[in-house]
């Protein structure tokens, strides 16, 4: 346990993890930050051998899984996958065979709820918010989150969707260098207790963003 700390501190931006840790222990202070992207096409794109790509808009797209990948992919989803696609958003998944890789959900514009910490988040109409992303356990380390992220920026470019926004745990420095080597740029920082009450968002204007908390919501830790 204790090498793997020191591999942790030593490696990208461990130190930096470690700081936002200390803060967090000292303060009882979650800090996240929030990134962006500029949507473009991407045709040079490669998955790795026998990975498949799937963009899911529509309930049609949706009813083309089978019923377990469905109930699979809903539990690492958030808000059901019919709801998400009702309501405008997308589900984006990498798949091996009848295996999950990875998935992540799109909402779009203007308003946007995230669940932790609660808030809601006030964006521009052509801006699309990504949340739980997610890699299988048998599919880490192997640049699945990459390869996800890369692919549903691509996908999105022509569906009206100019900017992605998504927002990261500042301790969470695997999802942080995901991010960053995909292109992502960081726009804005949200500062909550633990208990998920918002106490400052540096940052979220000048990023062209609205960061409000959600009238009774409940409690994250």
């Amino acid at each position: 346990m204790l090498k793997e700390r020191l591999e942790f501190l030593r490696g990208p931006g461990g130190l930096r993890a470690a700081g936002y840790f200390g803060l967090k222990l000292i303060t009882r202070i979650d800090v996240f930050r929030i990134v962006w992207i500029l949507t473009r096409s991407n045709t040079s794109l490669m998955l790795p051998p026998g990975w498949r790509y799937l963009s899911l808009h529509t309930e049609e797209a949706l009813s083309g899984l089978s019923r377990a990948m469905i109930e699979r992919v809903a539990e690492q989803c958030g808000p059901n996958p019919k709801q998400l696609v009702g309501r405008g958003g997308s589900l984006h998944l990498l798949v091996a065979g009848d295996s999950l890789v990875a998935q992540l959900s799109i909402e779009r514009g203007p308003n946007c709820r995230v669940d932790s910490p609660p808030l809601l988040l006030g964006m521009a109409e052509t801006d699309a918010f990504l949340g739980y992303l997610y890699t299988w356990p048998a599919y880490r380390r192997q640049g699945a989150a990459r390869c996800l992220i890369a692919a549903t920026v691509s996908d999105l470019s022509p569906h009206n969707v100019r900017r992605i926004l998504a927002h990261v745990r500042a301790t969470n420095v695997p999802s942080l260098a995901a991010f960053e080597h995909a292109g992502w740029k960081t726009g804005a920082t949200i500062l909550c207790t633990l208990s998920g009450r918002l106490l400052m968002a540096p940052g979220a204007a000048r990023a062209r963003l609205t960061v409000r908390p959600v009238a009774n919501a409940p409690k994250v830790g």
